[in-house]
């Protein structure tokens, strides 16, 4: 093509670039190494934390910016692409990061307030251990470890009627804060979500880059949806348990859909993307 565009690839991790059920990501490789070899950053962006996401960026190879906690902080790790000078950043875990959502001390505040207030159980992360993580989720205890050290989240193991559901999505609203349902737990997040990354990265690889990258954002849940809107290429990735999130018409139309689940539907759609543009 005459004009190849510059291309930035923002990725949904769970059920998504990792399978859903073993985390396996060895469908995606060949589209993975292409992307690498052209050059092309790949974005991760997902509801983990910096410390969950620390070594799975280690096995990619990814030294990329990467979104946490849905949206709540963009991370810049040292290198060539920065955030603009006029944003004001803080650290996690020795990284620059610009934060999106509101911290965990604000959202804990609001919970114990809104406890105390409606009598509703709730209980969550910052109630356990590292041993009671595990007994609720299987996860390993190093995993259990890093999935506790959340900075602007609150996961929380719902027990509690739609009523009450309700009741507590009435009361958070009146902290600026909202829920995400998620599969064992509800999420207590702030005003952030997984799309708001993608103006700062687009404008920052735009400097880089002396032109505006066309953005390819890949999900597979409804928490996706503000990323997926917001991308020139949204690719809803099948998932062998869930319904495909619903997109706005006009993202419905620019949206392709993969066939395959999970890591091998992310490997079927960025060879496509890459072959419609000519890339080698």
């Amino acid at each position: 093509m005459a004009h190849t565009p510059k291309l930035l690839v923002v990725t949904d991790l769970d059920g998504t670039l990792l399978d859903h059920h073993d985390y396996d990501f060895s469908a995606a490789q060949p589209a993975l190494a292409r992307l690498q070899r052209l050059g092309i950053p790949v974005i991760l962006n997902t509801s983990k934390t910096a410390a969950e996401l620390a070594p799975l960026r280690e096995r990619l190879g990814n030294q990329a910016p990467y979104v946490v906690e849905n949206g709540a902080a963009l991370v810049w790790p040292e290198g060539e692409v920065a955030p603009e000078p006029q944003v004001e950043l803080g650290a996690i875990m020795g990284q620059r990061m610009q934060p999106f959502g509101a911290t965990r001390a604000a959202i804990l505040a609001a919970l114990a307030e809104i406890q105390r207030d409606t009598g509703l159980a709730l209980e969550g992360f910052a109630d356990w251990d590292v041993d009671t993580l595990v007994a609720h989720t299987g996860l390993d205890p190093d995993s259990a470890g890093q999935a506790l050290q959340r900075h602007f989240s609150e996961p929380l193991l719902w027990q509690g009627s739609d009523d009450d559901y309700r009741q507590l999505q009435r009361a958070l609203r009146g902290y600026g804060l909202r829920l995400l349902r998620g599969g064992r737990f509800v999420h207590v997040i702030g005003q952030s979500d997984k799309g708001r990354c993608l103006e700062p990265l687009r404008r920052a690889y735009g400097r880089l880059w002396g032109r505006t990258p066309l953005l390819i954002a890949l999900g597979d849940g409804d928490n996706d949806v503000a990323m997926l809107e917001a991308a020139d290429h949204p690719v809803v990735v099948r998932s062998p348990v869930n319904a495909s999130p619903a997109l706005n018409a006009a993202a419905q139309r620019r949206a392709i859909h993969t066939e395959p689940c999970g890591p091998a539907g992310w490997n079927d759609a960025i060879m496509r993307l890459l072959d419609h543009y000519q890339l080698p």
